[in-house]
């Protein structure tokens, strides 16, 4: 049995507020349309530099149904889902030049393409916001290797490692897949999100981290490793409610006492960092290796307060108690849940 039977209010505003913080359907058409032009433009582009493009496959939250819609809150933004697209290249020109990082490169492509768009780059990837449509684009250049589905990712700070666009969305849809095949409507994908948009209402109220640009901030990858790791232990409830009342409880535990997270990928060899959160398709990066003390000490709190929040949102709830359940998740979620639980 569930922690709540599914004819609870709780259970309805939890069920209505899950759809409503997905993209709208019309948003994702517009990625489709919009995508599809962005990969013409600058693979032509590429290939008028003599790159060889393989393959331009999406990645990210997108793929992965795991994204946000955009939402302002205050003076900050929950920025919506990243749209992600990769472009997978042979490892040398078509001189037969190998290739070092080509960030700075797939930058002028963009600028060439989309003169009249604030074009930028990260360490990994070309970014083009349109201000039209509010969409981001992360476009991302990887090398193919020997291993069909394992690429190298070269950053601008001269930082390699290999990663897997295609194993990165089953690490998600897997177990998004299991979860649908449990009783109740719990979906993991659909709780990574209640999680993602949980983490903007603390970051807003945080002294360690924040949603203002500049900020520190905790990422949606770490989040989704933790998510993970609290399926795969603890599975899901018969509701959202139920699930994240288990794993609040459980993620705090992980952070409070920083144990190490890993999905049979092994631990990277000389890590002395304060806490191990291992991507599991590459066992060199510790996703949490910049953490300090007083970053850690915040995150375990955000989720030791999630789990006192939620439980007692599920008390209130039993006693009818309308009013203070919505006190507690309004806590939670932000103002955003109660105007769109109903």
């Amino acid at each position: 049995m569930g922690l709540l039977s599914t004819q609870t209010t709780i259970h309805s505003q939890f069920k209505n507020f899950v759809k409503w913080i997905v993209p709208e359907p019309e948003t994702r058409a517009k990625i489709y349309d919009q995508s599809d032009e962005i990969r013409k433009k600058i693979k032509a582009k590429a290939e008028e530099d003599k790159l060889i493009v393989k393959s331009t496959p999406f990645s990210g939250s997108f793929e992965r149904q795991t994204g946000l819609r955009r939402y302002m809150r205050g003076n900050a933004v929950v920025e919506g889902q990243d749209i992600d697209i990769s472009f997978i290249l042979d490892p040398c020109d078509a001189d037969g030049n190998k290739l070092g990082c080509v960030v700075d490169r797939f930058e002028k492509y963009a600028r060439e393409s989309y003169p009249d768009s604030e074009v930028d780059s990260t360490k990994s990837s070309a970014t083009i916001y349109f201000s039209s449509t509010k969409l981001k684009y992360d476009l991302v250049p990887l090398f193919e290797t020997s291993r069909g589905d394992i690429q190298l990712l070269k950053r601008t700070d001269g930082d390699e490692r290999t990663t897997s666009v295609e194993k990165h969305i089953d690490f998600v849809k897997k177990r998004t897949a299991l979860s649908e095949e449990k009783a109740g409507v719990v979906k993991f994908n659909e709780c990574l999100r209640l999680i993602k948009w949980w983490r903007y209402e603390q970051q807003e109220h945080s002294n360690i981290f924040g949603n203002e640009d500049g900020d520190e901030k905790v990422h949606s990858f770490l989040l989704e490793l933790l998510c993970a790791k609290a399926y795969d232990t603890r599975s899901v409830d018969t509701t959202y409610a139920g699930t994240l009342a288990m794993w609040f409880g459980f993620i705090a535990n992980i952070v409070r006492n920083r144990k190490t997270i890993e999905f049979g990928s092994g631990l990277p060899e000389n890590d002395n960092s304060l806490w191990k959160v291992i991507d599991p398709i590459d066992s060199t990066n510790n996703v949490a290796t910049k953490w300090n003390n007083a970053m850690i000490n915040e995150l375990a709190r955000w989720f030791e307060n999630g789990r006192d929040e939620i439980n007692r949102a599920i008390r209130y709830d039993e006693q009818e108690d309308e009013t203070s359940c919505m006190a507690s998740l309004v806590k939670l979620f932000g103002n955003a849940f109660e105007n769109n639980c109903e």
